[in-house]
């Protein structure tokens, strides 16, 4: 079974969001900085946390559920995240996070049959890693950085309502990530930054009552905005 193309209209989502977040960093309080020496992450501590908050994005695809295939179309919903991490050097950093994230549904459609109400939610633990190409490729203190990482879905639950609905979930299963982002020192011990990133896990099986079984991928995208704080 092959998920769905994703819709158009959400394909240039993170990067013009990105584009709009290196505008808002450059337009917003942070401009007084440009007269003043920027902070130079070099004497940050390093170790670090690391707090955010943004959007979880779930691309329309397939849903199977009792030997049918339904076409499946989520809403933007909320995501958070913590992370506790260390820098190695002046380029790298590991970080250990934790994430949830949760999408209301807009439709699930076989065409004879449609669940409108419901949501999709899920708990994860990564291992991440990045890397930032250094202060020359910076502008106005903006630094790039692109990170990947392995972790896993502690427990993914989709819930319908309605007729024939109910309640599944899965146990915890591996996942990879992907993320770019943008960051800017603002003080000797914090930097705040914006990221995009996707998590691909596959399509998952999930258990219901009386046994019935639903399929669904659960690749996700998210934008967030945070800040990191050294310690």
């Amino acid at each position: 079974m092959h998920t769905l193309p994703i819709r158009p209209t959400r394909a240039p989502l993170l990067p013009v969001a990105l584009s709009l977040a290196a505008l808002l960093l450059v337009s917003s309080p942070l401009r007084a900085a440009n007269a003043e020496p920027a902070v130079s992450t070099a004497s940050f501590s390093p170790w670090f946390t690391e707090l955010s908050a943004g959007i979880s994005i779930i691309p329309a695809g397939d849903v199977t559920l009792g030997g049918r295939t339904y076409e499946g179309d989520f809403k933007d919903g909320p995501f958070l995240r913590g992370a506790v991490g260390r820098r190695f050097g002046a380029n790298w950093t590991v970080a250990a996070e934790w994430f949830y994230r949760k999408n209301e549904l807009g439709s699930l459609d076989a065409g004879d049959r449609r669940f409108t109400r419901g949501d999709v939610a899920s708990n994860s633990v990564f291992l991440n890693a990045t890397f930032a190409p250094g202060p020359r490729f910076a502008w106005l203190g903006i630094e790039p950085y692109a990170g990947l990482g392995f972790g896993w879905i502690q427990e993914l639950d989709l819930d319908l309502q309605g007729p024939d609905g109910g309640g599944f979930e899965s146990g915890s299963f591996p996942a990879w990530q992907w993320s770019l982002g943008l960051k800017r020192p603002l003080a000797p011990r914090a930097e705040l930054f914006l990221e995009g990133r996707a998590v691909a896990a596959g399509e998952r099986e999930l258990q219901g009552p009386g046994g019935r079984r639903l399929r669904i991928a659960y690749d996700a995208w998210g934008l967030l905005a945070g800040l990191r704080w050294s310690f």
